[in-house]
């Protein structure tokens, strides 16, 4: 395994150049040719990802010895994709700068400590002041309305409260008239309450207008965003009939389509329309350009 290719070795190609925190599908299609498994040959799908879900490229070969894996076997991995985080901070409340708001991931499978790619090379291997690449990829939607007078309702549980603090910034500079309302939730609110001093301080202040907060874990009954917006459904849809935009940030896999469910809710709760003049309704937000959504 310590063979060059095109000059960079092996160990240097995986360290910066692949991904290798999931199995790709023609490791697997590799593997089942050279063992003759014709069961694993076989998988696709759903059924190849519940296979290989929680295994990385060292499981893999581990798992399958008899491949004999080699360098040459780089081509069968992806390059190492880029990592997208929402812009925390506005350059008008700081100059020069861009703020992330980075969760670390650090987990255990198959008795191995795991961790994320991007999130434990930030918090753990790059040294201060050392410069690492970057590009800007640009949203032109998902950004505060251009009428600062307009109400803002902003969802955005866990790492998804980066924008709205950059959201928040850039009102508060300017001296916006708008009314701001977050929906902040996480597991406890002891040690997940991310900017908890900043954004308290602007509800203080009367920037922020209204914060919700929902800690999961804080209370025996699970709470999470979706159901503070059902709690508070007949303020959140006058907001919406003043012409308030809605955003959401976060998981897309789970909390974006619960809180879609609840906004299509909050809807026929406080505004007393059928199922079909929700749907109707929130396709109208969404043609305005007033729902938005910068989902992951």
């Amino acid at each position: 395994m310590n063979d060059a290719l095109n000059g960079v070795s092996v160990r240097d190609a995986l360290l910066h150049d692949y991904e290798i925190t999931r199995v790709p599908a023609a490791m697997v299609k590799a593997a089942a040719d050279r063992c003759a498994d014709g069961a694993l040959g076989q998988l696709s799908g759903a059924d190849l990802n519940k296979f290989v879900h929680g295994m990385d490229v060292l499981d893999f070969v581990r798992r399958y010895p008899i491949a004999k894996f080699c360098g040459a076997d780089l081509a069968l991995l992806k390059k190492l994709p880029p990592r997208l985080y929402s812009i925390s901070s506005s350059p008008k409340a700081y100059p020069g700068e861009v703020h992330l708001c980075v969760g670390i991931v650090r987990t255990e499978f198959g008795g191995r400590p795991r961790k994320g790619v991007c999130s434990t090379f930030l918090a753990d291997r790059v040294p201060t002041d050392t410069t690492v690449p970057v590009f800007v990829h640009h949203n032109k939607n998902f950004r505060p309305p251009s009428d600062s007078s307009i109400p803002m309702i902003m969802v955005g549980p866990g790492t998804g409260i980066a924008p709205f603090r950059a959201f928040l910034e850039e009102r508060r500079a300017v001296g916006a008239k708008g009314r701001n309302w977050l929906f902040f939730g996480d597991q406890h609110a002891a040690t997940d309450f991310l900017y908890r001093d900043e954004i308290e301080s602007m509800q203080r202040e009367g920037s922020l207008a209204r914060l919700d907060v929902a800690f999961s874990r804080d209370q025996a009954e699970k709470i999470y965003v979706q159901q503070r917006m059902l709690e508070h459904a007949r303020e959140l849809f006058t907001w919406l009939e003043d012409g308030a935009h809605f955003y959401v940030c976060g998981d897309a896999s789970r909390m974006a389509k619960d809180v879609d469910r609840a906004l299509h809710q909050v809807i026929e709760l406080a505004g007393g329309r059928t199922t079909e003049q929700a749907a109707e309704y929130v396709r109208q937000l969404s043609a305005a350009k007033r729902y938005q959504r910068d989902v992951y």
